[in-house]
């Protein structure tokens, strides 16, 4: 698989994120991203790989450090 195509399937994968993230979009749809961890799952599929990145919800006490 070219380099090239692993960038685009990763940005398509965080795109479809953020719009699930934010319906209705805008132009400035991924900032619902910013501040969230994500999860990246990279998994064989007949036509290639599937790329999923997934998040949680943000709790109220905000995101945890379990490096602290």
């Amino acid at each position: 698989m070219d380099p090239h195509d692993w960038g685009r399937a990763m940005a398509l994968a965080v795109t479809r994120l953020a719009e699930q993230l934010a319906p209705g979009g805008g132009e400035d749809s991924h900032t619902v991203l910013v501040g969230r961890e994500l999860h990246l799952k990279i998994s064989d599929d007949p036509a290639g790989v599937r790329i999923r990145v997934s998040t949680e919800p943000i709790s109220d006490s905000g995101p945890s450090d379990s490096g602290s």
